[in-house]
């Protein structure tokens, strides 16, 4: 059992990045338009790969588009299968496994030179009635992001897609600080995103993988 965590506040507030040539609600529009080509730029790398996150946001995304309303997203089984390069035209698939009556079971393909890149089953599922009530976890008590530190991008230091995300530390120590806490959280956003729309789970994805392996601040 690890008993390193990640604690995250999502804001679905604007930050301004000047020079972006492509934002996350760009590529979503991008998917939505024609998901059997889209391509990626590399100001969302991460090493020689797209951005892990943003992989599993964009599947989800085009899944989400073949699911009826009223059934909600229950569960997901996501695996990087493989590096998607940047650059080169990606296929986002929907293989609809079952519509029942209450649940879908749906697979998502992001494929890549005839490759499958990102694999993710889901299942969509309208509420039920039950005898059984689960309280949610509380949400972490943080300091309030104006007075947390932001983490600075580096170029050429950090993965590329960090440009886009405004991070702001409140628990825990920064990576590579040689902290003993066993755990890491904050407060993060999309830069330079108009929100004109709700924020979905697609968002989620993408914001939660933002965050570095909770063993890093340790070395």
């Amino acid at each position: 059992m690890s008993w390193s965590k990640r604690m995250v506040i999502i804001h679905p507030l604007v930050s301004r990045l000047a020079g972006v040539s492509m934002t996350f609600s760009e590529l979503i529009d991008a998917v939505r338009h024609d998901p059997r080509a889209v391509t990626i730029p590399a100001e969302w790398s991460q090493g020689r790969a797209c951005f892990g996150g943003l992989m599993a946001a964009l599947t989800y995304d085009a899944m989400r588009a073949e699911v009826p309303e009223g059934r909600p997203v229950r569960s997901l089984a996501i695996t990087f299968v493989g590096p998607a390069e940047p650059g080169k035209p990606i296929a986002f698939e929907v293989e609809i496994l079952r519509h029942g009556k209450a649940v879908s079971q749906v697979l998502g393909r992001a494929v890549q030179n005839g490759q499958v890149m990102t694999l993710i089953q889901g299942s969509f599922g309208a509420p039920r009635q039950s005898m059984i009530a689960v309280a949610a976890d509380a949400a972490p008590v943080l300091k309030p992001v104006d007075q947390c530190p932001e983490l600075p991008f580096a170029s050429g230091v950090m993965p590329d897609y960090l440009r886009f995300m405004d991070i702001r530390w409140a628990l825990g120590g920064m990576p590579f600080s040689n902290t003993p806490s066993p755990a890491i959280g904050g407060h993060v956003r999309f830069r330079d995103e108009p929100y004109a729309s709700p924020m979905n789970e697609a968002h989620i994805l993408a914001l939660v993988d933002t965050w570095p392996p909770a063993i890093l601040p340790h070395l």
